[in-house]
C-alpha cells in the first residue's frame, strides 16, 4: 500500500524524519569536547574555539543540505529504475519509481537511529573519528578503520545490512507498481541502481586515493 500512497506526503515525511534524525544525532552525540580532543595536538585552544564558533554560525547550511541531498538521491534512483523499465517494456514511469525510491529510503531511518543508540548506550566513550566511520551492521565494523587504507573505508561502510534491505525494498516496489516478478525486480535494481552505485563507489575510491 505504501508504494501507492501520495508521493508528496511520502517525500515530506521522509525529509522531515531525515532532518529530525540528523538534528538528534548532532544534539546528542556531538560536543565541544570531541573537537577539542580531536584537534588538541594540531591547533591552539583559541583556534579550536574559533572553529566551533564558525561551525555554529553555519550549522544551518547542514540542515538545508539534508533535504537537498535526499531529493537528489531520490531523483537519481528514480531515474535509474524508470530508465530500466523503459528499456524493458517501453514505459517510462518516473513518478512511480521516484515514489518507490522514497518509500525504500525509510530503511535508512533504522540505521540513523541505530547509530545514535549505539553511541548513547553501547560505545559511550568515543571520539570524532568513531562517529565519522561507524555505520551500524556494516563490514567496516569488522576492521580497525585506523589500519585500513582510506580508499577502502567507504565501500566497506556501504556493505551493510540496511543497503541490502534497501535493494529488497526497491525490488518489492517494482513488483507493486510495475507488476514484475520479485526475481526480475531484483535483477532490474541490480542492473540500474546497482550499476550506478558501482560507478559512484569507484569515483569515491578514485578521489580518495587522489586526495590522500
Amino acid at each position: 500500500m505504501l508504494f501507492n500512497a501520495d508521493t508528496h506526503l511520502i517525500v515530506a515525511i521522509q525529509l522531515g524524519v531525515a532532518t529530525l534524525l540528523a538534528s538528534l544525532a548532532n544534539w546528542l552525540l556531538v560536543s565541544d569536547t570531541l573537537y577539542f580532543n580531536a584537534y588538541a595536538e594540531q591547533l591552539s585552544y583559541e583556534q579550536i574555539q574559533g572553529l566551533l564558533q564558525q561551525g555554529e554560525r553555519y550549522q544551518w547550511i547542514g540542515y538545508v543540505l539534508v533535504p537537498v541531498v535526499y531529493l537528489l538521491k531520490l531523483t537519481l534512483v528514480g531515474s535509474c529504475l524508470s530508465l530500466c523499465l523503459y528499456l524493458w517494456r517501453g514505459q517510462f514511469q518516473f513518478g512511480a519509481c521516484f515514489r518507490v525510491a522514497a518509500v525504500a529510503e525509510t530503511v535508512f531511518w533504522l540505521s540513523a537511529l541505530g547509530k545514535v543508540l549505539w553511541f548513547l548506550l553501547v560505545q559511550t566513550d568515543y571520539n570524532l573519528q568513531d562517529l565519522q566511520y561507524f555505520f551500524p551492521l556494516s563490514a567496516l565494523n569488522l576492521f580497525d578503520h585506523q589500519t585500513l587504507d582510506p580508499w577502502l573505508v567507504y565501500p566497506l561502510q556501504l556493505l551493510n545490512v540496511f543497503e541490502m534491505l534497501y535493494w529488497l525494498m526497491l525490488a518489492y516496489g517494482l513488483v507493486s507498481v510495475a507488476g514484475v516478478s520479485f526475481e526480475r525486480g531484483i535483477g532490474m535494481v541490480a542492473s540500474s541502481y546497482g550499476a550506478g552505485l558501482l560507478l559512484w563507489v569507484v569515483l569515491v575510491m578514485f578521489l580518495t586515493v587522489s586526495l590522500t
